[in-house]
């Protein structure tokens, strides 16, 4: 009889079965010789690590704090919370040099059975942030894998 695996088990062996198919792409690619296939494991770290890697939303909420639920990939906010999507994208564009106006922060969801929160009157002053490790982590992985594929060409036409 198979046991079910806990939601922090699944995560586990998913994290495993990623770090293992890069390391697996890697070993390939220094096996090859080939300098060309060492894009395969770059593209795939940085796939991982941009939308896939189990981490939280990081938004900051109108409340000032880091939003706490997970979501998959430094790229991707919570899907509990619609509003966070937009205000992560405008994070990430302001983050490579693109300006949009701040949005409005909107109330969550009610529950059912609760009252709807009254609208915000004014927008907000500040736009959204995301979390500062976050916002480095994901400003790294882009750096790294543009700074890769621009090696990995070099190598392959030399």
């Amino acid at each position: 009889m198979a046991r079910r695996q806990t939601q922090s088990q699944k995560r586990r062996n998913t994290v495993l079965i990623w770090w293992g198919a890069v390391i697996l792409l890697a070993v390939f690619a220094w096996q090859s010789g080939s300098p060309e296939l060492w894009i395969l494991p770059i593209l795939t770290l940085a796939y991982y690590e941009l939308c896939a890697v189990p981490t939280l939303c990081g938004v900051e909420t109108s409340k000032g704090w880091p939003c706490k639920n997970p979501a998959n990939g430094r790229l991707i906010a919570c899907k509990r919370e619609s509003s966070h999507a937009v205000y992560k994208n405008d994070a990430l564009l302001r983050m490579l040099g693109f300006r949009r106006p701040p949005r409005q922060f909107s109330a969550p969801a009610p529950r059912p059975g609760q009252q709807p929160a009254p609208p915000a009157s004014a927008p907000e002053t500040e736009p959204a942030t995301i979390d500062s490790k976050q916002t480095l982590i994901t400003f790294l992985t882009i750096i790294a894998t543009i700074a890769g594929v621009i090696q990995t060409v070099l190598a392959a036409m030399s």
